[in-house]
């Protein structure tokens, strides 16, 4: 994205400085029409400028929180998904989406269509205002798409913790996994050795369309300096707290407050999935008023069902609530409680995704938990994301709608890696 955004800063200054020579050369002033060309140059490469710096704080920032997570998380695990059709492999940790090779490879196939963007607007507040004028849709730039991809991934505590995240290049898109161990025995001499295979099968990803909507004034969008930051930073942040909260209920309609999330036409989450196929991950739901929270006895309950099936967990998560009540754990002498060495290097990351403010019988500060090798959650990415602006919807508040639309995938490949804690009193 650098690149593009260095060649779109030479030509505006190209542009300006030949508006000044023309003008010199004929021995003149500039007239009003040139004068007005200027200054709108001027915006645009202050707009270009501003990109420039965002995208390179953001990526260090990005980087930076992914070696700050790894540096105090069990050891991460080698990529070990790939895209059968294309052998591509998932997103490595702390790597931006653009930087993935089917991402850029989709940015080479469409080169023109991305040069006249970046050549016509500064930035994805220009383009808005651009579609605002004819309640237009278009495919946002894949470099600017990246960056909201990112603020999602930033977003989301299932992918803080290490989900693996393919970029897709079709709609439908194939992971091969492992279902199950060989396994390995002693045996007499001249005996026979006794045959034991891994299995596996495939994960099939299929785009579902997931949509953000963030409305404006017409004023603001028109004025605000900083629209770009806002615009890309607001749309990112609710797309990845809406994946953060399908991956792990999707396929949820009661039994978890207010979360409502059938399948279709959501993907089946974590919880959902347990439910089906592994419900003695799924524990602590049998408490009659929930389970009551005075030491960390529950998350090493909770982290052993996995690492009892030999699976090695990268991060628990759960909401901010119950995050402060064990933060807040005291031990007999009324000092802050230690937390356990079997839980000192498992990274917990909190997300109000996760249902809590739950009423369990009498109970009404229920929260869930969870826990799991997140490496073993599959999130397909497709490369693009569209933009909409709503111009009709709102104009009589003087506003602007947008709806970003997100298409992708969530699925669990192992069950077994992950675990949930119902109905903690969290509160």
């Amino acid at each position: 994205m650098r690149e593009l955004l260095n060649e779109r800063k030479a030509e505006l200054r190209a542009a300006a400085t030949a508006i000044l020579e023309k003008a010199e050369a004929e021995n003149r002033d500039v007239t009003e029409a040139e004068a007005s060309e200027f200054e709108r140059i001027g915006e645009s490469l202050e707009s270009v400028s501003r990109q420039l710096d965002r995208s390179a704080q953001f990526n260090e920032d990005f980087r930076k929180a992914a070696l700050a997570t790894e540096s105090r998380g069990r050891s991460e695990a080698p990529v070990k998904f790939v895209n059968r059709a294309t052998g591509a492999p998932a997103l490595r940790s702390g790597q931006p989406f653009g930087e993935h090779e089917l991402v850029r490879a989709e940015r080479e196939r469409g080169q023109l269509a991305e040069d006249a963007a970046m050549a016509t607007y500064g930035g994805v507040a220009e383009f808005v205002r651009s579609l605002s004028t004819t309640g237009a849709s278009a495919v946002v730039p894949t470099v600017w798409a990246s960056q909201i991809i990112d603020i999602a991934r930033a977003n989301a505590a299932v992918m803080k913790a290490g989900a693996t995240i393919l970029p897709m290049d079709a709609n439908t898109v194939q992971v091969g996994r492992l279902t199950g161990d060989a396994t390995a025995a002693f045996r007499a001499e001249g005996s026979a050795i006794t045959a034991s295979d891994p299995t596996f099968d495939n994960v099939t990803l299929t785009a579902k369309s997931l949509n953000a909507l963030v409305i404006g004034s017409m004023e603001w969008f028109d004025d605000a300096p900083n629209a770009d930051g806002l615009v890309i930073n607001s749309i990112g942040k609710a797309i990845g707290l809406a994946i953060d909260k399908v991956a792990l209920y999707g396929g949820i309609t009661s039994g978890a407050g207010s979360i409502n999330l059938p399948t279709p036409p959501n993907p089946r989450g974590v919880l959902a999935a347990l439910n089906a196929v592994r419900p003695a991950n799924v524990i602590g739901g049998s408490a009659t008023n929930g389970t009551a929270v005075a030491s960390y006895n529950e998350l090493i309950d909770l982290d052993y069902t996995v690492e009892n099936l030999n699976e090695v967990p990268t991060g628990l998560i759960l909401p901010s609530r119950l995050a402060q009540k064990y933060a807040k754990l005291q031990d007999t002498t009324n000092q802050p409680m230690r937390r356990p060495d079997d839980l000192s290097d498992l990274p917990f990351y909190v997300s109000n995704q996760v249902a809590s403010g739950m009423t369990q019988g009498t109970s009404t500060t229920a929260a869930d938990a969870f826990v799991g090798d997140w490496t073993e959650l599959l999130i397909g990415q497709r490369l693009g994301l569209r933009i909409q602006v709503l111009t009709e919807r709102y104009a009589e508040f003087g506003q602007i709608g947008i709806v970003a639309t997100w298409r992708g995938d969530v699925q669990p490949a192992r069950t077994s890696a992950f675990a949930v804690y119902r109905y903690l009193n969290g509160a």
